[in-house]
C-alpha cells in the first residue's frame, strides 16, 4: 500500500472537523500571488470580494458576476492611492462588465474562469457574435486559458494573450471550485464518496491527495489532515 495511504488511514481516527476559514494559494506560472500585506480588502455586490495588496495587485472572488466594478462606487480613495498593476479575476467569476482600464497602468489580467462573459461595450451586452472593437487601450498581457473567452477577447482587440495551464492554477482540495479549499469541500467529497444524489465535483483532481487518478477515502482522511493543519 501507497505510504499515503497508510498514513492517512493511520491519522483518520484523529481527525476532526474545523469550521476555521483557509487562505489557500493559487500557484500560477508567471507568480500571480505576491507574498505582500494587503493594502484592502472588501466585499461588494452578491457575496463578491476584492483584496489589493501593497504590491499593487488587485483580486476578485467569489461567485457571480462583476458588472459594477468597486472602484466605481464602493471605494473610491483605496484607487487613487495605489496603483493597480495586475488584476486576477476568479473561476467564480462568470461575466465581467465593460469597463475602460486605458489609464490604470495594468501590466497583467488574468481570467481563470474559461467561460466568463466579458462585456465589450458600456451596456454590457453579451459580446456574442459582436463586431464591436471597444475604445479600451491596453498595453500590458491577457492570461488565460486556451479557447477561452479570454482569448477570444484579447485576440479580438489586439491585446497580448499567454495562455496558463489548468494544473497550474488548480487548488488542492478546492473540489467545488469556489476558489477556497474549506470545509464544504470535505463535506462534498464525503457525499460524493457514499454516491449521494444530485453530488457533483466541479474538480474532481483537486481532490486527489493520493496524486493516483483514484478518489478514495484515502484521499478524504488527507483532505481533512491537511485542511486542519493549514486552518492553524
Amino acid at each position: 500500500m501507497d505510504i499515503r495511504k497508510i498514513t492517512a488511514l493511520l491519522s483518520a481516527v484523529c481527525i476532526l472537523g474545523s469550521g476555521i476559514a483557509l487562505n489557500s494559494e493559487v500557484c500560477i506560472q508567471h507568480s500571480l500571488i505576491a507574498k505582500a500585506a494587503y493594502f484592502d480588502s472588501g466585499e461588494f455586490g452578491d457575496g463578491l470580494r476584492w483584496e489589493l495588496d501593497d504590491e499593487g495587485i488587485q483580486k476578485f472572488g467569489g461567485s457571480g458576476e462583476i458588472i459594477d466594478w468597486p472602484w466605481r462606487e464602493y471605494e473610491p480613495r483605496i484607487y487613487s492611492q495605489c496603483r493597480i498593476r495586475e488584476v486576477i479575476i476568479d473561476k467564480g467569476i462568470t461575466k465581467v462588465g465593460f469597463f475602460d482600464y486605458s489609464n490604470y497602468g495594468l501590466e497583467k489580467i488574468t481570467i481563470l474562469n474559461p467561460d466568463c462573459i466579458i462585456c465589450e461595450t458600456p451596456d454590457n451586452a453579451d459580446p456574442k457574435d459582436s463586431g464591436v472593437i471597444s475604445n479600451v487601450r491596453f498595453n500590458g498581457c491577457i492570461y488565460g486559458f486556451s479557447d477561452s473567452t479570454a482569448q477570444t477577447y484579447a485576440e479580438k482587440h489586439g491585446f497580448a494573450f499567454e495562455e496558463i495551464d489548468a494544473a497550474s492554477v488548480r487548488k488542492a482540495g478546492d473540489i467545488n471550485c469556489d476558489g477556497e479549499f474549506s470545509i464544504a469541500d470535505i463535506v462534498l467529497l464525503q457525499k460524493w464518496l457514499i454516491a449521494a444524489p444530485d453530488t457533483e465535483l466541479a474538480d474532481w483532481k483537486a481532490g486527489d491527495f493520493c496524486n493516483d487518478d483514484v478518489l478514495d477515502i484515502f484521499d478524504l482522511c488527507i483532505m481533512k489532515r491537511e485542511y486542519l493543519k493549514q486552518a492553524k
